[in-house]
């Protein structure tokens, strides 16, 4: 007999799917056999991470979905008697409904991530396919609600609940040899950025005292006296001149007690707009239009900095770049011109926003949502995936980090995000 529902008509098998409120279980049966196909399809372009296990997730509840549904039509049809012992479930209309609404905007939400999939690149276009399978297999999992109350097809249980994963921490990766034998001469130099000066006196400091030397940086970890909290102090040496009696002229990223900040260091006193407390500063990254700002005038009055968000979103702004100039002006007019090799500044930035806890990817609500979805499924529960990333998503993503051996964050950082899968 037909019934009022409605059909995702070939919901992943075809480009663009159509919802359809009217059909009959026979059609709900070849809609899921289409989404059956495309999954397995999926499934075989992954070989592990929580993508593999969403996907893997979506399938078990098609399965499940095509085994009852195959079972009440030969039943209703007096072919076969239902396989699972279930109890009766009775059909509700307005909770029907109200899954039918919820499906559609699932499926709206998957069309906006595929178009952001194909305008993006690297780890953005990864998050937007992430977030395509994330509500994909939301949309599975509503349907078997919705087949439950148009229908009062009954199933083992609501919903599907995915195993956790296991997935085993990347073996750490050697770097290359140098080819120009810039790392045999000295034993601190960094062997990827054979072009930097590592005769320099900072580097053979930052390696006598056991710091990291990462291109043109040295990152110092070391923890804080107030709280025992990590805290790194990445310092850019591209400008130093040994003989410049003004002193040392540097950037430096730091995470100190859980605030980040980002300076421009001039070792001589500067004079700054005293009633704004600040510096007017012209920006250039890379070849980029130059562009004013103020940045905030340090205690010292040897330099300028941003702090907390402002200094975690210009991080995100040059996380790419290969050079950085800067001037500074100050109040009385006198320019301090400054260019800055960034060789070496993705390791530094990533070692300071670990320590602080944030990303240095500029993620959005959907993201946070995905990934806290992901976290789900991999058996790390991150709470109900609503793009907020608080307390619980960061507990649950340390607890993820820490079984893969990666530095516990709990922030969804490059390293953790290529680990989840969605690099692939």
């Amino acid at each position: 007999m037909l019934i009022r529902s409605f059909v995702l008509t070939a919901l992943l098998a075809t480009s663009n799917p159509v919802l359809a409120q009217d059909s009959s279980l026979t059609n709900e049966l070849s809609a899921i056999e289409g989404e059956i196909l495309e999954v397995e399809a999926q499934i075989s372009r992954y070989d592990s991470g929580i993508i593999l296990s969403l996907a893997q997730a979506r399938r078990e509840a098609l399965l499940l979905a095509k085994t009852v549904v195959e079972n009440r039509i030969n039943a209703e049809a007096g072919f076969a008697t239902i396989e699972v012992a279930v109890p009766a479930n009775m059909p509700d209309e307005d909770l029907a409904n109200q899954l039918y609404e919820e499906m559609l905007a699932a499926q709206q939400r998957i069309e906006d991530a595929e178009l952001e999939a194909d305008n993006a690149g690297g780890l953005v276009r990864a998050l937007a396919l992430s977030r395509v399978e994330t509500e994909r297999l939301t949309l599975a999992q509503l349907r078997i609600g919705y087949l439950q109350a148009r229908y009062g097809v009954a199933f083992p249980f609501s919903g599907t609940q995915p195993q956790s994963v296991e997935v085993e921490a990347e073996s750490t990766v050697s770097l290359p040899e140098d080819p120009n034998g810039a790392g045999s001469a000295l034993p601190w130099a960094d062997i990827r950025y054979p072009d930097v000066d590592y005769t320099i006196v900072p580097f053979e400091r930052a390696y006598d005292e056991g710091n990291e030397i990462s291109g043109w940086w040295t990152v110092e970890t070391k923890r804080a006296a107030v709280d025992d909290s990590v805290q790194v102090t990445a310092v850019n040496y591209s400008a130093y001149q040994p003989r410049d009696i003004m002193g040392l002229t540097a950037l430096v990223a730091r995470c100190v007690e859980g605030e980040s900040a980002f300076i421009f260091l001039q070792d001589d006193f500067l004079i700054s707009d005293f009633r704004r407390n600040s510096f007017e500063m012209t920006l250039r990254i890379d070849d980029n239009e130059p562009r004013q700002t103020r940045w905030s005038s340090l205690t010292s009055n040897k330099g300028a900095g941003l702090f907390g968000r402002e200094a975690e979103e210009f991080i995100r702004a040059i996380y790419e770049a290969d050079k950085l100039f800067i001037r500074l002006t100050e109040n009385n007019g006198q320019r301090h011109d400054v260019s800055f090799d960034l060789a070496g500044a993705r390791d530094a930035f990533e070692a300071v926003a670990g320590a602080c806890g944030w990303t240095t990817l500029t993620l959005n609500q959907d993201d946070y949502r995905a990934i806290q979805s992901m976290l789900n499924a991999g058996g790390f529960d991150a709470g109900t995936p609503d793009g907020q990333w608080g307390p619980g998503s960061q507990a649950a993503m340390k607890r993820y980090q820490a079984s893969v051996g990666l530095p516990e964050t709990g922030a969804p950082d490059r390293a953790t995000l290529e680990q989840l899968g969605i690099g692939q």
